[in-house]
């Protein structure tokens, strides 16, 4: 048996022969590590739900929207005033029948977010949302598939027809097939319900499916209930996806030109709106992983200061041991040891709280969070880190026991 496997025995006896004492250090190890891969696996969760969402709206898509944004993280998110996100007068028609005649794209439709209350009877739906869209968002975007009635046609222009969404569908109705041909309220105007939205089956962070809680009317109709001609955001499809960059290069000449040089709109790929999303996801998850990162240090200071008490404890085994032989590197060894092993017990038991956590935060809300391999070796590498850094100096206390003095300890 060599010097380092003796070590790590002596050390497991130590700790198992104080086993409250050690369960006790050990806990800001645990709640720290089991707070911070928590943290992470929600974040890493949260990432892939809303690729998945971005991923499911169609393929070779482009998102046109006002406001000028950054997505490579290399500067701010927002070079200008984010309230242009929502504005409804920068992008136009003109934009909006350019980006049609770009070659290399597919198709194009126009969004327009419309304000008003959505109301059947005596029910009111505050979570749903009317917009305005023309015959191509079904055709370009998925999550327009119809259960009953149909989608919104070129001869509907102007009129006042609504589909539904699913989630709005089922509030208002007993089933889809009743919802046809009834009548409900966006705001102060009457619509016909001419088709409604198929369910989905996929569940999000963000609760029902995006096409859910929508109500879709002609963007004519939507245009005439604003006042003006609105557009939210351009939704272009590429022909091909290997031309996509080229695309959006064309797409951003063109409506650059359209506004006389001013840049205050985007053009997004659903690649740009992952890397923008991810951005503000890390750093959430950086700032909350900082902030539960303090109990790590707690803990560390915790080790050090058991480890303290405990070399005073054996001090006189110290002395024992270095009579016998043992040297200052053989001594330091013994307690480093001790302090990694305290430290790495307490992230294993941190990782197993952490799995049994996001089991249970997966089963029983819409957060679907992943422990990755990555997690996990950040975390053993952190506790073997503050092992060695919070455990160096009592080891070297130990260390430095003058041998005769150590046998003289009572």
């Amino acid at each position: 048996m060599n010097k380092f496997t003796e070590a790590i025995r002596i050390s497991l006896t130590a700790i198992w022969a104080n086993k409250l004492r050690s369960f006790l250090t050990m806990l800001g190890m645990i709640i720290g590590i089991s707070s911070v891969v928590s943290l992470i696996s929600i974040g890493e969760g949260v990432k892939k739900d809303i690729s998945r969402q971005i991923t499911d709206l169609g393929s070779n898509l482009l998102f046109i929207v006002p406001g000028k944004m950054d997505t490579t993280g290399s500067s701010s998110s927002f070079n200008s005033n984010p309230a242009n996100l929502m504005s409804g007068n920068i992008l136009t028609k003109k934009d909006f029948e350019s980006i049609k005649k770009i070659e290399g794209v597919n198709d194009a439709s126009p969004m327009s977010l419309v304000p008003g209350i959505i109301k059947y009877q005596e029910k009111t739906l505050d979570s749903a949302m009317a917009v305005g869209l023309n015959p191509s968002a079904q055709t370009i975007m998925t999550g327009y598939d119809l259960e009953q009635g149909r989608f919104i046609q070129e001869s509907d222009s102007d009129k006042n027809v609504v589909v539904l969404g699913a989630a709005v569908a089922e509030s208002l109705f007993k089933s889809p097939k009743e919802a046809i041909g009834q009548k409900i309220h966006v705001g102060q105007n009457e619509m016909v319900i001419i088709g409604t939205i198929k369910a989905s089956n996929t569940s999000s962070i963000f609760g029902e499916n995006e096409m859910s809680n929508i109500c879709a009317i002609p963007l004519e109709t939507a245009n005439r209930i604003i006042g003006t001609y609105s557009i939210s955001r351009i939704i272009a499809q590429a022909e091909n996806a290997d031309d996509i960059l080229n695309i959006k290069t064309k797409i951003e000449e063109q409506i650059l030109k359209n506004h006389g040089g001013t840049e205050d709109f985007s053009v997004m790929t659903q690649d740009d709106m992952l890397n923008f999303m991810d951005i503000i996801l890390q750093m959430m998850t950086a700032l909350i992983t900082a902030i539960a990162a303090i109990s790590l240090v707690v803990g560390g200071i915790g080790i050090m200061n058991i480890m303290l008490v405990s070399v005073s404890e054996r001090t006189h085994e110290i002395g024992l041991r270095k009579a016998v032989g043992a040297t200052k590197t053989d001594i330091s060894t013994q307690f480093l040891i001790e302090s990694i092993v305290i430290s790495v017990v307490g992230a294993i038991i941190g990782l197993i709280i952490s799995t049994i956590s996001a089991l249970l935060v997966a089963k029983f809300s819409v957060l679907k969070p992943e422990i990755t391999l990555n997690s996990i070796i950040l975390a053993v590498g952190v506790s073997f880190g503050v092992g060695i850094i919070f455990g160096l100096l009592p080891a070297l206390y130990a260390a430095r026991k003058n041998p005769i003095e150590a046998l003289r300890w009572e």
